[in-house]
């Protein structure tokens, strides 16, 4: 999408959604509101709006916020999966064994 690349404050929007993640879940949909008053106030605004609707399609309707909160979630990262796949792949001697 050029208008995350070109546009410093449609940038900023974006990211604040993704950000959402980061809240109570219960809390999720007052962030959404919040966000997309900002966005209708942007200067980008029309061009946003096909954001808003995939935005809320997908992660408001289709995946609940309680599938995608991270705010009590212990594991925020997927390092505990590298980590495991570090230490099975170590035990091999060549890099790419044929299983």
């Amino acid at each position: 999408m050029k208008l995350y690349e070109n546009d410093l404050q449609s940038r900023h929007l974006m990211r604040n959604f993704m950000a959402l993640a980061l809240l109570p879940n219960e809390l999720i949909p007052d962030g959404f509101k919040l966000l997309t008053k900002k966005v209708h106030e942007s200067p980008q605004a029309e061009q946003l709006r096909i954001f808003l609707v995939y935005f809320e399609k997908q992660w408001l309707k289709h995946f609940t916020p309680t599938i995608w909160s991270m705010c009590d979630s212990n594991w925020r990262t997927n390092n505990f999966a590298e980590a495991q796949n570090r230490r099975f792949f170590s035990r091999f001697v060549q890099p790419h064994p044929n299983l």
